[in-house]
């Protein structure tokens, strides 16, 4: 896939600054098998050992991936593993739509996935509409590592959505949704809303 043009530039405010007053809040999880965007053939991807983490509020608006795919049965052939990554806005984001991945200065320190390839989008500061990542695992494969680096270190947060300001603080309120597709599997989607509350 080639690299889709960036919603907009980087705003002015640095994307990892502190942010003042706000309190960010405990995400609640909510995982579910959609239709699949592909025809399945009896394959099931199992998201619930993926584990999505926001990381404030010592900086902006970020988040972590930890843990595991598990594929039902597991891989006949070598099979390609996609993670599309989108957010909507909620609140003071109504409407609002796309997501920053950071860039970390060289290649191995960008923010990615760990053993998986930008197929969608790009490490580069700038806003996209959604990301996608890519995996080929090897017959016989049953689990897919998910674990998200920045700086080359997993407990660093990579990617959030836009922001908007309100007096005086950035808000970062919004439905992260994480959609999992391989051939002849139905998908799986990880969705992870976020509020944020000033004191």
């Amino acid at each position: 896939m080639l690299d889709e043009p960036p919603l907009a530039a980087r705003p002015a405010i640095s994307r990892r600054t502190v942010i003042g007053a706000a309190v960010w809040s405990v995400p609640v999880v909510a995982l579910i098998v959609a239709t699949p965007a592909h025809a399945a053939s009896g394959g099931v991807i199992d998201a619930s050992g993926v584990a999505l983490a926001f990381t404030g509020p010592q900086w902006s608006s970020t988040f972590t991936l930890s843990g595991q795919l598990a594929l039902s049965p597991e891989t006949a052939t070598p099979t390609q593993v996609t993670a599309t990554i989108t957010w909507q806005g909620t609140g003071a984001n109504e409407g609002a739509q796309g997501l920053y991945l950071y860039d970390g200065g060289s290649p191995a320190q960008d923010g990615g996935i760990s053993g998986w390839t930008t197929l969608q989008g790009a490490a580069d500061d700038q806003l996209y509409s959604a990301f996608v990542f890519g995996t080929t695992v090897a017959a016989g494969t049953a689990t897919v590592p998910t674990v998200s680096t920045y700086l080359g270190d997993p407990s660093e947060g990579f990617m959030f959505g836009a922001e908007t300001q309100n007096g005086g603080s950035a808000f970062w309120d919004g439905i992260i949704t994480i959609r999992f597709s391989a051939p002849g599997y139905a998908d799986a989607v990880l969705t992870v809303p976020y509020t944020q509350t000033v004191e």
